[in-house]
């Protein structure tokens, strides 16, 4: 029994799993974590209607030797679909107010590594500075030899993990608790990491940007199901590029209204408090104003950006990819900006 509570607490937000959760639960209790700290797992499922949250009870059952040695293990079911509610759930209600760190996962990755868990946890832990410590995601088709034409794409146009400016992914990192539960993030956002990476670098737009504030455990990896097919990606890209629009229009204005004395994250208080609706409404009005151009122009040149620092023969290697990535980028971004525009790229998306 653990007397004081769990000093980590992992959250699982699945939303329809029914294929993968169990393999994600399993690789999960095999970690070592449950050797070494005192560890709750509650797996939220979110809307689901596929039967994910019958399974993950009965992998909870099947593995309960491995996680009750020195915690808990629970699944908790929410009628609303979309991860950002599933994630304020976690934090600031399902959560153990005795966990320093907290863990946020998919439910439909593969940990890699037996120590992955306690590694981001100690890792953040050893770090003062940091409030979120990240590991590295590597694709299916990156393990293996065999991969059809349209993979190698895939994979040759995965950009390195720059570690002195890591990414948030939000398929797997540890948190302070106190840091994530000072935010509550929109219901609307389509996605999530991006907008709590820029939060957390800046301490709610207040401050500079510090890239230090999230690291990289490279010791340690997961595993997660790349898209298939050109169908998939367009879908995948069309999604986070609705997002990053909206959460760029969100930064401009916490910028202008922030001060030292005035975060983001108050300031989303007090907008929602005035009105419920208060993210698609002010969207709508930067839409109004912007028209068309809402994605800064960088990001129509940024395939061919890349091949400047590069010498002429991997330039003239690597230019059919930019080419093929760029006229990919022209339809995804013009199909983005109109969802913005129609106010369709809110709220959850589904697979």
């Amino acid at each position: 029994m653990v007397v004081n509570g769990p000093s980590i607490s992992i959250g699982v937000l699945a939303h329809n799993e029914k294929l993968n959760i169990e393999k994600t639960l399993k690789s999960l209790f095999m970690q070592d974590v449950f050797e070494r700290f005192s560890t709750e797992v509650i797996v939220v499922a979110n809307g689901c209607t596929d039967g994910t949250a019958t399974l993950a009870k009965q992998s909870l059952l099947n593995n309960q030797a491995l996680w009750s040695k020195l915690g808990s293990a629970q699944v908790v079911e929410l009628t609303m679909a979309g991860k950002t509610n599933a994630w304020n759930e976690f934090v600031h209600k399902l959560s153990a107010r005795s966990a320093p760190i907290l863990v946020l996962m998919d439910s439909d990755i593969t940990l890699l590594n037996k120590n992955t868990i306690s590694s981001l946890v100690t890792s953040l832990a050893d770090n003062s500075e940091a409030a979120v410590c990240v590991d590295r995601p590597v694709k299916n088709i990156e393990i293996g030899t065999k991969r059809t034409l349209f993979q190698r794409l895939l994979v040759g146009a995965t950009p390195a993990i720059d570690e002195h400016n890591a990414p948030l992914c939000g398929q797997l990192y540890s948190i302070r608790s106190a840091e994530a539960r000072q935010i509550t993030l929109p219901r609307e956002l389509p996605v999530e990491d991006g907008f709590l990476r820029a939060l957390l670098l800046t301490h709610g737009f207040t401050r500079p940007n510090n890239a230090r504030r999230i690291i990289l455990d490279s010791s340690v990896a997961h595993r997660f199901e790349s898209v298939g097919t050109l169908r998939e990606l367009f879908k995948h890209e069309r999604w986070i590029v609705s997002s990053s629009i909206i959460s760029m229009l969100l930064y401009e204005r916490f910028w202008r209204e922030c001060a030292p004395d005035r975060s983001a994250m108050e300031l989303i208080a007090r907008w929602q408090k005035e009105s419920a609706d208060w993210l698609p409404r002010y969207i709508q009005t930067e839409v109004q104003k912007r028209g068309w151009r809402l994605l800064p122009s960088y990001w129509w040149t940024r395939r061919w950006s890349h091949l400047r620092p590069l010498s002429w023969s991997k330039k003239l290697k690597r230019l059919p990819i930019a080419a093929m990535a760029t006229a990919m980028d022209m339809f995804v971004f013009i199909t983005a900006i109109r969802d913005v525009r129609k106010g369709r790229a809110f709220r959850y998306w589904g697979r």
